[in-house]
């Protein structure tokens, strides 16, 4: 654009262009039947036999209209791909990592692409066998299906990450409401009677001015995100250094990450960076622990 002659001028802004999809007569009437019927409902094309779900109204082989034979397919399936999300995006239903699998029901010729659970992430593959799990409050959309469940033969556990699978960058978390029963709990457990925790009189006297919890009841939230979730299941910690930064009071959320910064070829260890957040994205302690992670000949 040649803007040197005298009549010419740029205006500089923005414009928002706010949109959404309209899933129109086919898609409406396939979320309808997942959200008052937990059914799901395919169109099948009488020419050639194929049976599409998600439902099209027109079969993409033969071309001909198939807007008004709908049948039903069963609520499982059997995933034929996958991808393992990593990074998180505004859109997102669910905080990564998760699994998006492509689903072909059974009944149906083509699948359908939405969220996987109950395996580890190291253990998904393509041919598990998968169920329909329906959300427990309606989205009216295809979020009506909260997740496909994997369904079938599986050992009791699932061992965690071993080391070769481990890489830097991966992070788990663990979120959990601190109530005046949990410290309570945590006291006869621990055997710190400290009125700090207990006594709200004596408390006021303190710097803080009420009840807080102990320093070490949300430093244990960190157990989970170890021991079950990253490396998870088999993981041996022999060393954790914890600072605190602020307390812990009676109703505070606190967020607890573990992430793996580096790993330690010649032990086959891992060193995690861990941090504790609350509500408020306030930290509330940070440090760093040694992992071992379960041998990966366990988990042939």
């Amino acid at each position: 654009m040649n803007t040197a002659k005298d009549d010419c001028f740029v205006v500089k802004g923005k414009l928002a262009l706010p949109y959404q999809y309209f899933a129109g007569k086919t898609g409406s009437r396939f979320i309808i039947s997942l959200r008052d019927e937990h059914k799901i409902r395919g169109l099948k094309c009488e020419k050639c036999g194929k049976v599409f779900v998600p439902p099209r109204s027109t079969c993409d082989i033969c071309f001909e209209n198939i807007a008004d034979k709908w049948v039903d397919v069963a609520n499982t399936g059997t995933v034929t791909g996958f991808t393992i999300i990593r990074y998180e995006e505004p859109h997102q239903p669910v905080k990564p990592p998760y699994v998006l699998g492509l689903v072909k029901l059974d009944g149906a010729d083509t699948p359908i692409a939405h969220i996987v659970k109950g395996v580890a992430l190291s253990k998904m593959a393509v041919g598990l066998k998968v169920k329909a799990v329906f959300a427990k409050k309606t989205t009216n959309s295809i979020m009506d299906i909260d997740h496909f469940q994997v369904v079938g033969d599986k050992p009791k556990f699932e061992l965690g990450y071993s080391y070769e699978e481990l890489e830097v960058g991966m992070s788990a978390s663990f979120t959990k409401t601190i109530s005046e029963t949990d410290v309570y709990l945590f006291a006869g457990i621990s055997g710190d009677f400290n009125p700090m925790h207990l006594n709200e009189e004596f408390a006021k006297l303190t710097p803080f001015g009420t009840r807080i919890a102990h320093g070490a009841l949300p430093q244990s939230l960190i157990a989970p995100v170890l021991g079950m979730k990253l490396p998870g299941l088999g993981t041996v910690i022999p060393e954790i250094t914890v600072k605190f930064r602020k307390p812990t009071y009676f109703g505070d959320t606190i967020t607890a990450v573990g992430e793996v910064v580096e790993k330690i070829e010649k032990k086959k260890w891992v060193r995690m960076e861990l941090r504790w957040t609350n509500q408020k994205d306030e930290l509330v302690a940070e440090g760093s622990c040694l992992a071992i992670p379960p041998a990966a000949f366990l988990k042939k």
